[in-house]
């Protein structure tokens, strides 16, 4: 028996995924994207892990 089942932990990367992106495109409205750039870059960060993670 896992400890944790993975297709769990894939939908939470994912959301977290989906919620910085939301974060980032709010923040870029209200500060601009320089301030915001590395919420983008933590997103896609995710979107890649998730990926890795779902391929293997």
């Amino acid at each position: 028996m896992k400890l944790v089942d993975t297709k769990l932990v894939d939908y939470i990367i994912f959301s977290l995924c989906v919620g910085v992106f939301i974060i980032g495109v709010y923040e870029t409205m209200t500060v601009g994207l320089s301030y915001s750039y590395w919420l983008f870059m933590v997103s896609v960060g995710l979107l890649l892990w998730y990926n890795f993670r779902r391929r293997k």
